[in-house]
């Protein structure tokens, strides 16, 4: 089968609407230089017929690339690619505690969502922990971005008592940067994992992302004395993402 023939059998199966499968593929061919900066893309007849779809649909597919800036197009020329700034697209994925503390520091926080109500437990998140839970938590919902581009939104419970006593600076900043500061507050446990999902509607609309769009979806706990003081779930879209490990470290 070639690989046209398989692009059209696997939107096919897609439930995702045509043109959001359409615009997903061109960026590959954006992200792995088959369409490289400053070239022209391929005519909308060519790529009707590569596709095998409408021009209505291919040009709802090259109007949500131009939103993002991926392309412009030139009356009388064509459409162009775009240079983009290799800092908005690249943001590593911290593999230690302290790479995401480091990452959270860099990171703007906006306030989203604020509970008034404690939280009594955590959401399940079936890893390996001996810590315990806290009493409650405060449930702290963010958009966390740079140079006005969002990279993260996070749903953040942090332990009551913990938050109480710090709140101001857990209002203002991220969590794990806070809890890193606190003196005399030492992590004695942490973990996450990474999982690709797709955003929800709240998420899509704070990432600027279609409802439905890959997002990498990170979930962490961090443990201090015994209790979970920590936990948070993290969605990255997928477009900015690398995750970079040493292969020889023991």
């Amino acid at each position: 089968m070639s690989d046209h023939s398989s692009n059209q059998a696997a939107m096919s199966r897609s439930r995702q609407p045509l043109y959001l499968q359409l615009a997903t593929e061109f960026r590959r061919c954006l992200d792995s230089g088959v369409w490289p900066v400053g070239h022209q893309i391929p005519p909308l007849l060519e790529l009707m017929q590569t596709y095998q779809v409408s021009r209505m649909t291919l040009r709802n597919a090259l109007s949500v690339l131009e939103a993002d800036g991926l392309i412009s197009r030139r009356r009388g020329k064509g459409t162009f690619v775009e240079r983009r700034s290799n800092a908005a697209y690249s943001l590593s994925l911290p593999t230690s505690w302290q790479e995401a503390v480091a990452l959270s520091d860099v990171l703007g926080t906006h306030r989203f969502v604020e509970s008034e109500r404690s939280a009594k437990q955590l959401p399940a998140f079936n890893m390996a922990c001996s810590g315990k839970p806290a009493p409650s938590y405060q449930y702290l919902c963010r958009l966390h971005s740079s140079d006005g581009v969002p990279y993260c939104y996070s749903e953040v419970y942090v332990a009551d008592k913990l938050f109480t006593k710090h709140r101001k600076a857990f209002l203002a900043q991220a969590a794990a940067s806070v809890i890193a500061r606190i003196p005399g507050l030492t992590i004695s446990e942490s973990r996450q994992r990474l999982t690709i999902i797709n955003a929800s509607f709240q998420s899509a609309n704070a990432l600027l992302l279609q409802p439905g769009e890959s997002v990498a979806e990170v979930v962490r706990y961090a443990c201090a004395d015994g209790i979970i003081i920590y936990y948070a779930r993290l969605e990255f879209p997928t477009k900015f993402v690398k995750l970079e490990l040493d292969m020889l470290a023991r």
